[in-house]
Formats: structure tokens, sequence, C-alpha cells
């Protein structure tokens, strides 16, 4: 016993330990990519920056703030269609409060989904249903960001001349390989014999490493749960995430008019296209720092004026990455309070967080 029992507690330290480095690196690398290699590429000071800004009526702000505001009610809509007696209410907090731990953590979504996964489970759903859940709303939202891509940049080539060069071809590869992905993804749902296969090969995979596991029926499971979800709410689905694309599209052309970027509304669409592409990628909390640089990048590229680009884009950052921060904190303090109301153990949610990181 004495010697297991200071395994255990090195074992249980070590996750704790990773998701810390995770997070310190992803923060280093953030900060620099916002305090030095943005200036750099634009070659526009933060203090220019925070002049245009200051600039700005209350009123104005405020308009933003109502666009960020309606958009999150309508990606509701998604939401509440991919699990049936979800409350828009109940979908909103969810989504603020999953964006929220995905937006402070490297590779933070699996802690969001761990979190949000709790909450479900309180209100009252299974298993099953929120794991159909989390893998149709993930679906539709990468597809929409495809369809961003699939349009925008078709239409950039009609109406200008300007070399798309490196960043367009970047976008394009990972587009390339998120659909090749999400192509593998969508057959494996649309097919209880391809669900049933794969998971076949993984408890095969799994069984030479030492682990019993069932896949193949938890994936027959999952793919007929989102079978029926799909096709008794896909135009919902659509509808939400079309919605919610077009307003964040609004948002950000929004922000770079009132700070002078003087673009077009299908460069405005570009730079969406390639935002939303860019929030996939996983080095740092949220992406910050690498959406930033590179929806930049893309602007100034098609002809954006600095100040105003760089002043536009971080403040269309402000509100949809640094804004959830709190208000999705607070939506998590206050279900845990609810919670602990209501007698129910919370002290491990930290740990399971972590664990999910």
């Amino acid at each position: 016993m004495s010697v297991a029992q200071p395994v255990t507690a090195r074992g249980s330290r070590r996750p704790g330990v990773r998701v810390r480095w995770r997070y310190v690196g992803g923060i280093l690398l953030a900060v620099a990519l916002l305090a030095f290699a943005l200036p750099s590429v634009s070659g526009v000071s933060l203090r220019a920056v925070q002049a245009v800004v200051s600039s700005l009526p209350a009123r104005a702000l405020a308009a933003l703030l109502v666009l960020w505001i309606g958009g999150l009610l309508l990606h509701t809509l998604t939401l509440t269609a991919a699990l049936p007696r979800l409350t828009h209410r109940r979908a909103l907090t969810l989504s603020l409060t999953g964006s929220a731990v995905a937006n402070v953590l490297p590779l933070g979504g699996a802690a969001g989904v761990a979190l949000n996964y709790r909450m479900v489970r309180t209100w009252g759903f299974t298993r099953q249903q929120f794991a159909t859940y989390t893998v149709v709303t993930n679906v539709w939202d990468v597809l929409a960001k495809l369809v961003l891509v699939v349009v925008a940049l078709p239409l950039l080539a009609l109406t200008s001349s300007v070399v798309t060069g490196q960043w367009f071809h970047a976008v394009l590869t990972l587009a390339a390989v998120v659909a090749l992905v999400l192509g593998v993804a969508v057959a494996v749902l649309a097919s209880p014999v391809a669900a049933g296969r794969l998971g076949r090969l993984l408890d095969v995979a799994l069984a030479r490493l030492g682990r019993d596991t069932d896949l193949e029926t938890a994936l027959v499971e999952l793919q007929q749960g989102c079978s029926r979800v799909v096709r008794a709410s896909w135009l919902r689905l659509s509808l939400g995430v079309g919605l919610y694309a077009a307003s964040l599209g609004l948002l950000l052309g929004a922000c770079l008019w009132l700070t002078g970027a003087g673009v077009s509304p299908v460069v405005v669409l570009v730079g969406l296209a390639v935002e939303r592409m860019l929030t996939l990628a996983g080095l740092t909390p949220g992406g910050a720092g690498i959406v930033e640089l590179g929806l930049t990048g893309v602007l100034l590229v098609l002809g954006g004026d600095p100040a105003g680009v760089v002043a536009g884009v971080l403040l269309y950052r402000a509100i949809t990455f640094g804004l959830e921060i709190p208000v999705g904190g607070a939506g998590v303090a206050a279900w845990l309070w609810a919670r602990r109301r209501a007698g129910e153990p919370v002290e491990d949610l930290e740990a399971e967080l972590q664990e999910a990181a």
C-alpha cells in the first residue's frame, strides 16, 4: 500500500501539469503573435489601433454588441434542433459556457464538451442524446465553414484582380483536409454498415493494445441517433448555421467599416471564410493570435487600409472571442451555484475539465 499510494498521487497530478504547460505555451504563443508578429506584418502599432477604436462612438459599439447577441440567439436554432426538448435559453447557456472554457484552454474544445455534458445530464438528457447533439452540431458547423470557402473564393476571383498568393493556397489546403475528414465522418454517419465496420476496426486495433471495447455497437447507435435528428431537423440545422454565419459576416463588416478599413463586401466575405477556417486551429486558446494574424494578412493583401484593418479585426475578435470569456464564465459560475444549492456534488468538475483538456 505504501508503494501504490505515491504512484496514484503522481498519476493524478500529471494531467494537471500537462494542462498547465499547454495553457502557458498557448498563451505565450498568442501573446507573441498579437504583440510582435501582428504589428510587424501590418506595420501598425497597437497604440495606433487603440487610437482608432477609442474614437468610435459608444452607440456604434452598442450596435456591435446587439449584432453579436443576435447572432448567438440565431445559433440556438441549430442547437435546439440537434437536441430536441432543449430550450433556447439553455442552448444559449451551452453555447456561451462551452465557448468560454474552449477560449481559455489550448485544445479546450474537449473541456467545453465535458462541461456541456455535465450540464445536459442535470437537465435530464441521456448520454446518447448528448453524443448525437455534439456530432450533429459540429458536422453542421464545419459544413458551414466549408460552404463559406466554396462561395467566397470564386466570388473573389470574379471580382478582383489581386493575386491570392500563399494565404489562399493555405486556406484551400486546410479546407481540403477538413473536407476529407468531414467526408469520412459523413459517410460513417450516413450508413450503419460503415459505422459498424469502422467500429470493428477500432475494436480490433484497441484489442491489440490490451483494451476491451465495443465501439462497433456505440458507433452504430450513434449513427442511428444522428440519422433520426438529421432527417427530422435538417432544415432548422441548416437555417441556424446559415443565419449565424450571416450575423458574423455583418459583425465583421460593421467592425471594418467603423474603423475605416475600406474593404468591399466580397472581401469581407473572404475574410469571414478565412477566419472561420482558422478557428479550427487549436494551438492557442480559441485560435488567439493565429486568427488575428491570418485574417489581417488576407485583408491587407486584398487592399484594406492597414490601421483600419488591424483595428477592425481586433475589435471583431474582442467581441466574438474575448467577450465570450467573462459572459460564459458568469454562466458557469451561475450553473455551479445552482447545483450547489440543489445539493449536487460539483467538486470533481475541475478535475474532469483538466482531464478532458
